[in-house]
């Protein structure tokens, strides 16, 4: 079982067809992060925002303007996330790349990463702080920083495929994978690939799980075989 995780969240996992932000939704991921947390785990989010706004989808924007709003959408899930966590009595913490010294307090990496081991969440915002990186990427470098054995990727398909589940039938699923699989194969679609690179070169592995099923995220970390594995062995 792994013991330090970094989850990828995306934006869309905490909306419903009618609010960018659900509080219900929010919940219950805010409750089954308890339960993670509660088997002994120390837990870090990054949180895509893709329920506000998606930089990448606005090509007719300079990427300075689409990117940061997309920044600030990770924003606004962070401190919905905070909310929801100490509603189920979570101790957490959210880390900006920006000063937001009103809303969110600074601390250094190595304030984070002290907190992390000692059983704190720590909640990701802003991407990399970067404009042309996606919160892909952010999941790898933050992952690199507190030290977390593996990136688990919550998703709406059960795995990664060979092609789009959703648009082919006969679209096969790998059980495992390795980095360097999926950097030779452009057709192999999980990640950015510099989020790969950083993952092959520092030996993070990479859990892909459909998260339309919440107990997954608990089966997995009690050793279940779901989804698909990207490791380097």
């Amino acid at each position: 079982m792994y013991k330090n995780i970094l989850l990828k969240l995306s934006g869309e996992s905490l909306m419903s067809d009618s609010e960018n932000i659900n509080k219900d939704k929010t919940r219950e991921i805010a409750e089954l992060i308890k339960r993670v947390h509660d088997m002994g785990i120390n837990i870090g989010i990054v949180c895509g925002g893709g329920n506000f706004f998606r930089g990448r989808s606005h090509q007719d924007m300079e990427a300075i303007n689409a990117d940061s709003m997309g920044m600030l959408g990770t924003t606004m899930n962070a401190l919905a996330l905070r909310d929801a966590f100490n509603k189920v009595g979570l101790e957490n913490v959210i880390f900006s790349p920006f000063d937001f010294h009103e809303l969110i307090e600074y601390h250094s990496e190595d304030e984070l990463k002290k907190m992390y081991n000692e059983g704190v969440i720590v909640v990701f915002s802003g991407g990399t702080g970067h404009i042309g990186c996606s919160t892909d990427t952010a999941a790898s470098m933050k992952a690199i920083m507190i030290g977390a054995d593996v990136i688990i990727k919550l998703t709406n398909v059960d795995g990664v495929y060979d092609k789009d589940p959703n648009k082919y039938k006969d679209a096969r699923m790998y059980k495992r994978l390795t980095h360097a699989e999926v950097l030779a194969n452009p057709e192999i679609k999980v990640m950015d690939l510099k989020c790969i690179e950083d993952c092959k070169e520092h030996n993070k592995d990479i859990l892909v799980i459909n998260f339309n099923d919440q107990e997954n995220l608990i089966k997995v970390l009690k050793g279940d075989m779901i989804g698909t594995v990207i490791s380097n062995d």
